[in-house]
């Protein structure tokens, strides 16, 4: 039996911090070299742990971080190399590389593509060049577009664009107009994300100083609608929140597997993993592991040969009911019936049969085909938190 992993690396480095990120990732660029030999490291010694008589084909590799564009074809070619031998990547393996505009080299992104990457992920993040100050971005807007370009012409074709709305003082006329002006680079995928001042990151400790006011939710909203009404009337496919593609065969398949809590592993730094475990007597035990954000130890751990710390969860079954509930309502699949009645042990209907009900008589959810699935309406992910607290406050 052929199993698909799903893998994801984390390359923890930026030029410099962006105002808005807490994610993790370090600006000294010269432990590049020690990072990438203990991540392949890391691979080799993970594999050897999770070996099993099923051959694990990847179906899908993300580089994320951080700044994965900042890795050269040499360093790049060595994690993949340890990816094929230990799970095996195909042709059709989807890689995906996120890249700064402002860290593209030409020469850089066609070895990229001989060596398999086949979808770039561009953190754009906006088209104005007041908004990319804000933010922090090292790059411009005319160098957004070159970057498009330059991926383009290195016969990259599979290229997403991530932009954010809800930025200070930004209107919907605003916001079309970038859209307009993203899709005239025609990508195959937009990801648009509300922008989140969170604790700890510079543009959070901006607004305490009272640098600037943040959009009142009720904006946010109202810009998040208008971008979804637009995008849809351009034909595009609006399948997850805050993501959407040229057309269904562009949809991330590397991110739609975390929406449908399939396991995944993770390497590097602050990488998380996610694995389904069989008891002899056939129970299943659901794991989330997660490396330390510590780069630093991560290197001198597997110097030495050892696993880099790390932590782990065994998730309750509660747990995995409000993950399903939470990650299935996000997207234009919704939460499959079967699915839950299995989850909830022939209950599902049972307990959210009336909320549901409630929800589709409010135009918040499609009427269910055949029973088979609940998916939220546009105006029903307008409302998405509040709809996940009523489906919470029930398990």
């Amino acid at each position: 039996m052929i199993e698909s992993a799903h893998l994801y690396i984390h390359v923890p480095f930026c030029i410099k911090k962006c105002r808005y990120c807490d994610f993790y990732s370090e600006t000294d660029l010269s432990l590049i070299p020690d990072y990438v030999t203990a991540l392949v490291r890391e691979i080799r010694l993970r594999s050897q742990l999770t070996a099993s008589r099923s051959k694990s084909a990847a179906a899908t590799v993300y580089f994320g971080g951080g700044t994965p564009s900042l890795l050269g074809p040499r360093h790049l070619e060595s994690i993949l190399r340890a990816l094929d031998n230990a799970f095996g990547l195909w042709r059709q393996t989807e890689i995906t590389l996120e890249a700064n505009p402002g860290t593209l080299d030409d020469i850089h992104l066609k070895s990229f593509r001989d060596m398999g990457v086949n979808r770039v992920s561009l953190g754009v993040q906006s088209l104005d060049p007041a908004q990319l100050c804000l933010l922090g971005r090292i790059h411009s807007a005319e160098g957004a577009v070159c970057a498009v370009k330059k991926v383009r012409a290195a016969g990259i074709e599979n290229i997403s664009i991530d932009l954010m709305y809800g930025l200070p003082g930004q209107t919907e006329k605003h916001l079309i107009r970038e859209l307009e002006a993203a899709l005239g680079l025609n990508p195959a995928h937009l990801s648009c994300y509300m922008l989140t001042m969170e604790p700890g990151t510079a543009l959070h400790s901006m607004h305490e100083r009272g640098m600037f006011l943040p959009m009142a939710q009720s904006d946010q909203v109202d810009l998040f609608c208008a971008a979804a009404q637009y995008l849809k009337a351009c034909g595009w496919d609006h399948y997850e929140v805050s993501n959407f593609a040229r057309h269904t065969s562009f949809r991330s398949l590397h991110n739609s597997a975390y929406w449908q809590m399939v396991p995944y592993h993770g390497f590097g730094p602050g990488a998380h993993s996610y694995a389904v475990k069989f008891d002899t007597d056939g129970s299943a035990a659901y794991k989330r592991f997660w490396n330390a954000p510590d780069l630093d130890g991560y290197i001198r751990a597997l110097k030495s040969g050892k696993i880099p710390p790390s932590d782990h969860e065994t998730l309750t079954l509660e747990q995995r009911q409000m993950e399903y509930v939470m990650v299935g309502l996000r997207t234009s699949m919704g939460l499959d019936i079967r699915t839950g009645q299995n989850l909830w042990r022939n209950r599902f209907l049972t307990v959210f049969q009336s909320l549901m009900e409630n929800l589709e008589n409010k135009g918040f959810a499609r009427p269910r085909d055949a029973g088979q699935r609940f998916v939220l309406t546009l105006d029903g992910w307008m409302r998405l938190d509040s709809i996940i607290a009523s489906f919470v406050e029930r398990i």
